[in-house]
């Protein structure tokens, strides 16, 4: 290889890898032994209302193929995320209906829906349940299942070289979680009187901190995929902009952190520690990584002593680290999940000791350019994020009717106000405060929207 070769290599493979790695959660899980019916519990104030029955029908049905999907031998992702986008309407319809009937819905038998954290890690291989009758429980973990379902796919796909198609998962998981931060966890807590204490002892997915964090986490793993599509492409990739890209997955990732950290710390403990310390591996790499790029722009602009410097930095970066205050890559242990990406670690620290002696080698016998010591502001790359989250919303039918059947000639203005009819779901929106306060929002957004657009 002669000197001009040496000194403009393309980027090795096991960039790539790195680039690309992933943490694969679990689910949460209904506990096997929750034999819960909402057909027995709701079956005196829906005899008299047929469509109540069906879709009552329906929520059980679907409830069943969610839990057989759960336990089968070899759990499909798809097939399971395809359930639970069926349930959610429905469980959320029944929620609407009891919301504005309380009076009406008085259950038969009790709901306990009884469920395991897919976030947190138990150390013995024994799941641990947490028990719940609210009806909200039940559809907030059901949305956080379909959004761990999701990113699972997601890795499946990356696995098999899809990065295009990952990163349109994770996407996925982000606005599911945003949705479950900013949407349904708000509303709960805000009508919740035992707050303190479902902090202590409820799951994580239930938590708001942990919705929002986990929102910011699948939107960096949506671009370290939007990254890897590029980098996997033939050709000289534009190494600024990846640069930018990569900078921006390490502030999207450390803001992950700072989230977890000053809003669900409790929750936070609880997590896998392989998984903490991925998360920091993946920091520290995609910061090595946009010096790298950064390098490799500034030297194909001529800028050979910048380059340098900024290639040196970016070896650094790639060092372990010698105390957990510092930074570099964390110690990786020999029996620890890391191991795996221990050869593309030293793969890339070669390729860049290589081209670092190369570029201070052409600096020395041609170019003469002076090398700062560390790379100047005006120099340094800004981060760009491009908060790929591909927004959720659950599907909004109107209420059930709930308790005795109404002959809707015969009805008095006295009798009506005893048992009234449900509201359609507009209606709905009209009483609620909350619920219109949000439809103004919209409302605004869409008139601020239209004036910009004059």
């Amino acid at each position: 290889m002669d000197i001009a070769d040496a000194s403009n290599p393309p980027h090795p493979d096991c960039i790539i890898r790195l680039c690309s790695a992933v943490h694969r959660f679990s689910i949460p899980y209904i506990n096997p032994k929750d034999q819960l019916s909402f057909e027995q519990s709701f079956k005196s104030c829906s005899t008299n209302h047929t469509s109540t029955r069906a879709v009552i029908a329906q929520a059980d049905e679907r409830r069943v193929t969610v839990k057989k999907n759960m336990v089968d031998g070899k759990l499909d992702h798809s097939e399971l995320s395809g359930a639970l986008v069926e349930y959610l309407p429905l469980i959320n319809q029944i929620l609407l209906s009891c919301k504005f009937q309380a009076e009406a819905a008085r259950l038969d038998e009790r709901l306990v829906f009884s469920w395991s954290s897919g976030i947190e890690h138990m150390k013995c291989k024994k799941k641990h349940y947490f028990d719940s009758e609210a009806l909200m429980f039940e559809l907030v973990m059901s949305t956080a299942t379909l959004a761990l379902s999701v990113s699972n796919v997601g890795c499946n796909e990356c696995i098999q070289g899809n990065f295009a198609s990952a990163c349109k998962q994770f996407a996925k998981s982000a606005g599911v979680f945003q949705h479950l931060g900013e949407d349904l966890l708000p509303n709960w807590m805000a009508n919740s009187r035992q707050v303190a204490e479902m902090e202590k002892s409820s799951l994580a997915e239930t938590r708001v901190g942990c919705s929002v964090a986990f929102h910011l986490l699948f939107q960096g793993m949506a671009q370290q995929m939007a990254v890897v599509t590029v980098l996997v492409k033939p050709g000289v990739p534009n190494y600024t902009l990846v640069g930018k890209l990569c900078c921006g997955i390490a502030e999207e990732l450390e803001s992950f952190v700072k989230t977890l950290r000053s809003q669900c710390a409790l929750h936070m403990q609880r997590m896998d520690p392989n998984f903490l310390t991925l998360i920091t591996f993946t920091i520290n790499v995609q910061r090595s990584l946009s010096l790298y790029f950064l390098s490799r722009s500034l030297w194909s602009d001529c800028e050979y002593g910048v380059a340098i410097s900024a290639l040196s930095e970016a070896t650094v970066a790639l060092r372990t680290r010698t105390s957990p205050g510092c930074r570099g890559l964390p110690q990786i242990e020999s029996d620890g999940p890391l191991v795996s990406l221990v050869p593309e670690v030293n793969g890339f620290r070669l390729h860049m000791g290589n081209l670092l002696k190369a570029w201070e080698k052409d600096n020395s016998l041609i170019y003469f350019d002076k090398v700062p010591p560390s790379v100047p502001t005006n120099k340094a790359l800004k981060a760009i994020q491009l908060k790929k989250c591909e927004k959720f919303t659950l599907e909004a039918r109107d209420p059930l009717p709930l308790g005795a059947q109404i002959d809707v000639v015969e009805v008095t203005a006295e009798s009506n106000n005893s048992n009234p009819l449900p509201p359609s779901y507009d209606e709905a929106l009209i009483n609620d405060p909350n619920l219109q306060e949000k439809v103004d929002e919209e409302m605004a957004k869409e008139l601020h929207e239209k004036l910009n657009a004059l």
